[in-house]
């Protein structure tokens, strides 16, 4: 069952960092009654979408819609431009956002609070843990403080931050904004053109264009980096990594239960740390550093092998009982560092 309250307009004019335009709002509510297996999604633009978690069997979702303009007729013109289409079959529960843009005319409307011809779509939902669900956002930001069930956002030209995802099935979409992750316990990452913050993590698939990467903790890493710095603390599983055009890609401890790190690297320069590691480091057109004592090689080539041949070198330092690393540069130096 949905319930659907009514909704309020408030008309609002003494702002003094309004510049002496009229803003007005409308509040929506809908609740919607739940079984675990219904999913949520929210599909918005222009706007912040907020998720908090609940100990009710069923959905809250409060909706303010703001807009400004510089005559009370033109701001309500605004406001009525804005309608939350709703449709539930099943097990899926859908709330999207829509703007008739004939509304606007020639005028256009921005997302900056305090500038004429302003809108802005927030959406605050309430929700019990056990749900799924699905955001879709636009120009807005995104914040999860915590979420438990499995969880998809696709955000646009917005950040999205999220303290603790601590399900496996988690897919999360970033493009012109930032992410930042304080735990997650597995799924999928995909940045573009945005920065990635991870605080900590299980089991993650990273593929991350254009942007920097920070990895706190992780146990086994599955990312594909291209144009991006990338920097991770501590690795404690695998690791299969592939570079393109990634400067100063750096592991700073891989500790005893890390098993193996592969590498392939193109335009890429590679720094990890070299305790007890059993290496196979190959290098095309680029330089291999190693630290001077304590190192036995296998395998490696003449002193006068040209810089711009493959050149491949095996071996271990110290006693070899650590981490398996494996790395194939192509035009980019490797380094293992004490």
């Amino acid at each position: 069952m949905a319930v659907i309250l009514p909704q309020v307009v408030s008309a609002i004019n003494n702002d003094p960092d309004q510049n002496g335009l009229i803003e007005k709002r409308r509040n929506i509510v809908k609740v919607f009654d739940v079984r675990s297996s219904d999913v949520l999604t929210v599909d918005n633009q222009f706007g912040k979408v907020s998720i908090n978690l609940w100990n009710k069997n069923e959905i809250k979702v409060e909706i303010v819609v703001t807009a400004n303009a510089a005559s009370d007729d033109r701001a309500s013109d605004y406001l009525g431009a804005v309608t939350i289409d709703e449709k539930r079959m099943k097990d899926q529960i859908n709330l999207i956002t829509n703007i008739d843009r004939s509304r606007f005319g020639n005028n256009g409307w921005n997302n900056k609070k305090g500038d004429k011809n302003f809108i802005q779509i927030d959406y605050t939902v309430y929700m019990p843990k056990q749900n799924a669900l699905i955001v879709r956002n636009k120009f807005g930001n995104t914040d999860i403080a915590e979420f438990h069930a499995p969880l998809t956002v696709d955000a646009k030209y917005g950040n999205f931050v999220a303290t603790l995802l601590d399900n496996v099935s988690n897919t999360i979409d970033v493009s012109y904004g930032s992410a930042k992750i304080g735990k997650m316990d597995g799924g999928k990452l995909e940045c573009k053109y945005s920065n990635l913050t991870l605080d900590m993590a299980k089991d993650v698939l990273i593929n991350n264009k254009f942007g920097d990467l920070n990895i706190g903790d992780v146990n086994n890493l599955d990312a594909d980096i291209d144009y991006s710095g990338a920097k991770i603390g501590t690795m404690r599983g695998s690791g299969k990594i592939k570079l393109n055009y990634s400067g100063n890609f750096k592991i700073n401890e891989l500790t005893n239960s890390a098993q193996n790190v592969d590498i392939q690297a193109s335009y890429s320069s590679v720094i990890l740390p070299a305790e007890a590691t059993q290496f196979n480091v190959t290098v095309s057109y680029g330089n291999f550093t190693y630290p001077t004592s304590n190192v036995n090689f296998s395998m490696q080539p003449d002193k006068d092998a040209k810089s711009y041949k493959m050149k491949q070198y095996q071996g271990k330092i110290g006693s070899g009982s650590g981490t398996k690393i494996t790395v194939n540069s192509k035009y980019g130096d490797v380094k293992l560092k004490d």
